[in-house]
């Protein structure tokens, strides 16, 4: 049996493990969401791959991670508690 101190640390723990390993595809998906399709030429991100390397090539890999930290301060809390009071 865990005390509830631990529970809260294992609840925050997993409500950052899943956000981080997700962020990469969430920006890619935001981004392809974002784009303005100009008709009659072809959209700056065309696939999820395409869209991953064109980031990455341009801004660096970290770009894949933006927007993290407000998405950890808004999970990783409410997890915590969660599995501290559950």
């Amino acid at each position: 049996e865990l005390a509830p101190w631990q529970h809260m640390l294992c609840g925050g723990f997993s409500g950052g493990v899943g956000p981080t390993i997700n962020n990469p595809l969430d920006v890619v998906k935001t981004r392809m969401q974002k784009q303005v399709i100009v008709h009659g030429q072809p959209p700056r991100y065309s696939s999820i791959m395409q869209a991953l390397s064109l980031i990455v090539r341009e801004e660096g890999i970290a770009a894949l991670w933006k927007g993290l930290t407000p998405r950890l301060l808004r999970l990783m809390p409410g997890q915590a508690i969660t599995f501290m009071t559950y």
